[in-house]
């Protein structure tokens, strides 16, 4: 079996990669290879970073000349041909078994079409994670209903409104199993290649946000499960500590960064109709969102959701909606002065 594993890289500067590339020498299961995807900055070191461990690791690496982390996935997804595709960030150091895991789970389970690892995650994000989830339930049981009846024995599934949710944000696989959620993550996943090879991320987005839902889409309609393992874990890198400033696209620490979030999520409607799942019932999802107590909160979600419904009616392409999703957030930083 062809075994390779991906790992976008941009604004790293080589300063946490080679964490990642370390980790990778160290695996338990030694026959894969390296496709390092890098889009180049002004005065980096990457390549200059990654060019030892070719001597024991079969890299390859390919330059990234435009476009955003949508467009570096898309590019992973065309070049790779393995049978089995992990995929990993440049600020991630995977267990000596993570490989391992990952195979062990896919040849178990031969339906599943893609499968998320665990992440041992820097303080600040699980304590994040805490206080969100608990606010978030109460609203989740009245409005957050079930696509279709495929999604029910998922804990991470799609709502009658295209939008992705978390029955429980803390809930985990049960020991030596998984639990079923269409939530992935491009930091520690795996894909089938009957799953990625005929997939592109639709380049709507400007920081990728839920786009590993999409796949996910994607490998149900096709007759797979997705899920999260109890295994294959790696490790997230604080990038400050390396001397890497520059916030995480999922996780971001400003106020424009979360801004952006807030209305990416609520734009994924859109995505999921792309992917054969049509939203319904988005004028109440609007006239609930504009209960919202925060104000930027509210304009944001709002905006994402009415772009999403205006982009389904008037079938708007991607690079269209990220040119109207620029615009929108770009007027509401400067409505709030928000920096």
């Amino acid at each position: 079996m062809h075994i390779e594993v991906a790992i976008p890289t941009c604004c790293n500067d080589g300063k946490t990669i080679i964490y990642t590339l370390k980790g990778l020498i160290e695996q338990s299961y030694k026959d894969f290879s390296v496709l390092v995807v890098y889009k180049p900055t002004p005065e980096d070191r990457t390549l200059e970073a990654i060019r030892p461990f070719s001597e024991k690791l079969d890299i390859r690496v390919v330059e990234q000349d435009k476009g955003k982390i949508d467009e570096a996935m898309n590019i992973i997804f065309e070049k790779s041909d393995a049978d089995l595709l992990l995929t990993t960030d440049d600020d991630e150091v995977p267990q000596v078994d993570w490989i391992k895991d990952h195979l062990n789970f896919h040849e178990k389970y031969p339906d599943a079409g893609a499968l998320r690892g665990r992440v041992k995650r820097k303080a600040s994000d699980a304590s994040m994670r805490v206080r969100s989830s608990t606010l978030k339930q109460v609203a989740k049981k009245v409005i957050y209903t079930e696509y279709s009846k495929e999604f029910h024995e998922y804990n991470g599934y799609l709502t009658i409104f295209g939008l992705p949710t978390d029955r429980n944000n803390n809930m985990s696989p049960p020991r030596g199993g998984l639990m079923k959620t269409i939530t992935l993550s491009y930091e520690n996943s795996s894909f089938k290649r009957s799953v990625y090879k005929d997939f592109r991320v639709p380049s709507y987005s400007l920081r990728g946000f839920h786009s590993e839902d999409l796949i996910s889409l994607h490998a149900i309609k096709k007759g797979f499960f997705t899920a999260e393992i109890d295994g294959g874990w790696t490790t997230e890198l604080d990038r400050e500590e390396f001397g890497t400033p520059g916030e995480s696209l999922s996780t971001p620490s400003t106020m424009k960064g979360r801004i952006a979030l807030v209305t990416e999520h609520f734009l994924f409607p859109y995505g999921a109709f792309l992917e054969g799942f049509k939203p319904r019932r988005l004028w109440l999802l609007k006239s609930l969102l504009s209960l919202g107590r925060d104000q930027v909160k509210r304009e944001a979600s709002m905006l994402g959701v009415s772009l999403a419904d205006e982009s389904i009616s008037k079938k708007y392409s991607p690079s269209k909606v990220r040119e109207e999703l620029s615009l929108g957030l770009e007027k509401l930083y400067r409505k709030y002065s928000i920096t």
